[in-house]
Parts: C-alpha cells; structure tokens; sequence
C-alpha cells in the first residue's frame, strides 16, 4: 500500500466522520427543542464530562488523551452551538434574522 492508498483512505474517513458528526448535530438539535419545552438550559456540565470521560477510557491511541479531550470538546461546544440555535425562543431568532 503506498501514499495514493493511504490518502483514499484518510478521504474516505473524513466522509465517515463528517457524515457521523452531521448526525450528531441533528440530535443535538432534537435535544435543544426538548429542552426549550421543558424550559431547560442548553449546557448539561455533568453530561459534557461525560462524554469527555467515556471519549478518553475509550481511547486507545495513537491519538494522547489530550487531543483527545481538545477534539471532544470542540465536537461539544459546536452541538451546544447547534442546540441553542433551535433552542431560543422564535421571537428571538425572528428579531435576530431581520437586517
């Protein structure tokens, strides 16, 4: 196998992943209306340390768990930002889309 095949294989992961985080991001939506029904804050401290914490015990390299940590936590704090965005209240999303 040679540079050719290794770089297919990184482009086909990177279709994977992206298809998978897309996914994620569409539950973090469903999450988000949820939680603005049941009047609830978007950020959970507790679940982010979670997921953190399983990301890392799952780990088994060569990624360090510091990286690891840095990718999660970048994947949380853009599913909170996709959360919220369904989560406000349509009075403020209506006043903030009008020029």
């Amino acid at each position: 196998m040679g540079i050719d095949e290794w770089r297919a294989e990184i482009d086909e992961i990177d279709r994977k992943l992206l298809r998978l985080l897309n996914r994620r991001a569409e539950l973090a939506m469903r999450v988000g209306r949820w939680k603005r029904g049941a009047a609830m804050p978007i950020r959970d401290r507790n679940r982010e340390r979670d997921v953190l914490s399983r990301a890392c015990r799952g780990n088994t390299g060569p990624l360090d768990e510091g990286a690891v940590r840095r990718l999660f936590r970048h994947i949380i704090r853009e599913s909170r930002r996709v959360a919220a965005r369904v989560a406000r209240p349509r009075q403020a999303r209506v006043e903030q889309e009008r020029p």
